[in-house]
């Protein structure tokens, strides 16, 4: 079979849209409740990522069999999005992981290639195309038979068997929804509102009064999708 996908890297990212943070999110971000190092981060995670940087840990291919699969893990929709393939590069590039990994996988660059080199191969063994072009159905079925255990390229050792699939794929997962939820317009998005914690610390923490079941304070956001919960 004729593997007729890309092989040299690209120069940039495509250029990334964020989803805008509300107005009264963005002002509970600037207010006293949040400390100044986490108004920092939050505020840094809100920029959007320079379509001039190169993929630091990551080849173009990667990133496109990377951003495919997200699409599928977490569906954004069309308009506005987190790049969450560039921020997994980025990470990578930094070590800003989780801090662990699996003993039947290598470390996460090296984990994140073969990884997304067996997909892209199972795409093209099973379909005829590389993931990225595939249609929605057939990469959502190929991606729900590596989460059962049941596709991997056992026979190469290049390559990621099925079981050592399951727990890149789990890894993967873990590591997209956490750049995600991270993200403040998805903490918009579910209301949370456990960055007003306080300010610089000691006399400054402010923390919540009403705590229980049910109970929100005044200046608590509130959730902007329906069955999210702070």
């Amino acid at each position: 079979m004729k593997d007729d996908r890309p092989s040299e890297a690209s120069a940039t990212r495509p250029t990334e849209a964020p989803p805008a943070i509300p107005s009264a999110y963005e002002a509970l971000i600037r207010s006293s409740r949040v400390s100044p190092h986490l108004r920092a981060a939050l505020l840094e995670r809100a920029e959007p990522l320079d379509p001039a940087t190169r993929p630091r840990s990551l080849d173009a291919r990667h990133l496109d069999v990377l951003r495919a699969a997200l699409d599928s893990v977490i569906p954004q929709g069309p308009g506005a999005s987190i790049d969450l393939a560039a921020r997994l590069d980025t990470m990578m590039a930094e070590a800003t992981g989780n801090g662990w990994r699996y003993e039947a996988l290598p470390s996460d660059p090296d984990a994140y290639r073969v990884g997304l080199e067996t997909l892209d191969d199972l795409a093209l063994e099973r379909e005829g195309r590389g993931l990225a072009d595939l249609p929605r159905p057939a990469r959502d079925a190929l991606l729900q038979a590596i989460a059962d255990g049941a596709a991997g390229m056992d026979g190469r050792s290049d390559r990621f068997t099925a079981a050592q699939m399951v727990l890149w794929f789990e890894e993967l997962r873990s590591d997209a929804v956490r750049h995600y939820v991270a993200h403040p317009a998805t903490m918009a998005r579910i209301g949370y509102s456990g960055i007003a914690n306080g300010g610089a610390g000691g006399a400054a923490f402010t923390g919540f009064s009403a705590v229980g079941i049910g109970r929100r304070e005044d200046w608590e956001p509130r959730a902007l999708v329906e069955g999210a919960a702070s």
